[in-house]
């Protein structure tokens, strides 16, 4: 009987050794209300190019296959928070033929404890790559954001998704408070 329960002790630790975290990604911004867009249209449009398939390890002794992944589409959440940011800027927000064309492009998004042996560090960055149109005009913008967290237990996926939902937000709250993305759009609509 001993056997048996150690035998499923060491079952059940296993399967959740090799079970990786997937999160959703839903970022947020808070864009005061301003009228730099007039009614003028805009189209935003989210390119998700990260490397490889996560976004880093959980760490401790099952670090290589405790993995942080994606649980959803990241380019349309993207979209979704910028879009929701220029409309409190007075712009529409269209799929196509737009005043101003917004493409953003995550370049960077990691959660990883560089700790091998056991949880107590967790290192984290975003970087999004932000190109805006408007006729034959061209603004190129990048935002980043990290942090360092510390943790004595291995976190829960609900405790990932809200780092990694805080420091996407953080990295495209960026782009709103962002002086020469603003001058730019008041001197070219």
């Amino acid at each position: 009987m001993k056997k048996l329960l150690l035998f499923l002790g060491v079952c059940v630790l296993a399967a959740c050794a090799h079970s990786p975290v997937e999160v959703q990604v839903r970022p947020q911004v808070q864009v005061q209300s301003d009228a730099i867009g007039a009614g003028h249209t805009l189209s935003v449009r989210g390119v998700n190019q990260l490397p490889g398939g996560g976004l880093g390890s959980l760490g401790g002794i099952y670090a290589d296959t405790s993995n942080v992944r994606l649980a959803n589409n990241v380019e349309n959440s993207i979209a979704a928070a910028l879009g929701e940011g220029f409309a409190n800027w007075s712009f529409r927000t269209v799929d196509n033929a737009a005043d101003v064309q917004v493409v953003a492009k995550l370049t960077g998004l990691s959660y990883d404890s560089p700790d091998k042996l056991y949880t107590s560090k967790v290192d984290t960055s975003a970087e999004v790559q932000l190109e805006v149109k408007i006729g034959g005009a061209t603004y190129f913008g990048t935002y980043r954001s990290s942090g360092k967290d510390r943790s004595l237990i291995k976190p829960s996926r609900e405790e990932v998704e809200t780092r990694v939902n805080d420091l996407l937000s953080a990295t495209l709250q960026r782009a709103f408070e962002d002086e020469k993305l603003k001058n730019f759009l008041r001197t070219h609509l």
